[in-house]
């Protein structure tokens, strides 16, 4: 396995951003950037033999200085949506920017997918460090997040630590958008998902999470065994209809190995998704509209989907939910795993 290191592009005020590239020992390849922590390619063998880029991305810095579709980004301080853009914490109530209609949506406009990352080049890793400080978007306390990325045989783990001098609320995730096919080459409506999940969460008119999570037996949410993306799509339940007609919910994990599974129906390519984390946000880019991509690809919607695997949507407001709320000198970890294979 290695790693080398070179110039993406130059901010605006001539901050110089670096790109890292994983190589596995079978010639798979991730590259990761200084800026958003992002995910830029994936780049892995189908069963024809060739390497294909499943990760939605832009060619340029530039574009992503731009993007509001979040491609391959981390997301922090709270990924999803946060109800009426505020919370009540120790007694105190924090106001946030209302970048979703009346709610706070991944942390806010100028979230942690929209920040530059010191990073550090190992012999098997590389660390990203983002210090947030307090009352960035409105969130409590001065905290620092640090990201160990790894890749080997055709696994990508990111590895998170995190610690605050206040209590705070952290759901930390990425929002790479898959498409097993290989980026650009049509939609993910055929790919066969499965999500290890016995319940998942309502959404109101604007998308927040309602609780209490509830049964997916009998409902288009049903992802115990594998289904294709499109069968659930076209049941054209309320619930999916709402979304943009596609899915964008939270589902309960249920502790099982893996958390997530997708297949794409043209290369074999298998993906799982595994993470510590009690949740999974499933997106099937609903609202990609229509964009230029890298290497001349253009993106429609549902080109791409995402397992966000994070805290509850809006847990600090809705006591049923697991705590997610950070403590002051507390230090926390998580990790997410994409792991990629050919059946």
């Amino acid at each position: 396995m290695s790693i080398t290191k070179s110039l993406f592009g130059t901010t605006p005020d001539g901050q110089r951003v670096y790109n890292y590239t994983f190589t596995d020992e079978k010639g798979q390849s991730a590259v990761l950037c200084e800026y958003a922590c992002a995910i830029l390619e994936l780049n892995v063998y189908g069963k024809d033999g060739r390497l294909y880029d499943v990760a939605l991305g832009y060619d340029t810095l530039a574009e992503y200085l731009e993007d509001h579709r979040n491609f391959g980004a981390i997301i922090g301080r709270y990924a999803n949506r946060i109800a009426n853009g505020k919370f009540t914490l120790n007694g105190v109530t924090y106001h946030l920017p209302r970048n979703n209609g009346v709610n706070t949506l991944h942390g806010g406009p100028h979230h942690f997918g929209k920040k530059l990352f010191a990073s550090e080049l190992h012999d098997d890793c590389v660390i990203f460090t983002l210090h947030s400080p307090d009352l960035d978007e409105g969130f409590p306390g001065n905290l620092t997040l640090r990201e160990k990325a790894a890749f080997t045989d055709g696994t990508l783990r990111m590895s998170y630590e995190y610690t605050c001098d206040k209590d705070t609320p952290v759901s930390i995730t990425n929002h790479n958008y898959f498409n097993l096919n290989g980026h650009g080459r049509g939609s993910i409506l055929n790919h066969t998902v499965t999500l290890n999940a016995e319940r998942y969460c309502r959404a109101d008119d604007g998308m927040l999470a309602l609780a209490p999570a509830v049964s997916v037996e009998g409902t288009a949410f049903d992802f115990r065994t594998p289904r294709k993306i499109c069968d659930g799509i076209f049941a054209y339940s309320d619930d999916v209809i709402r979304a943009r007609g596609g899915y964008d919910h939270c589902f309960e994990l249920a502790g099982h190995d893996p958390d997530g599974s997708a297949s794409g129906d043209v290369t074999g390519i298998t993906l799982e998704v595994r993470s510590d984390l009690p949740a999974l946000q499933f997106y099937t880019g609903n609202s990609i509209g229509h964009c230029r991509g890298k290497n001349g690809a253009y993106y429609n919607d549902y080109d791409g989907f995402a397992m966000e695997c994070g805290q509850f949507p809006n847990a600090i407001n809705e006591p049923s939910f697991p705590d997610c709320v950070l403590r002051a000198g507390q230090l926390k970890t998580s990790f997410i795993e994409y792991k990629f294979t050919c059946r």
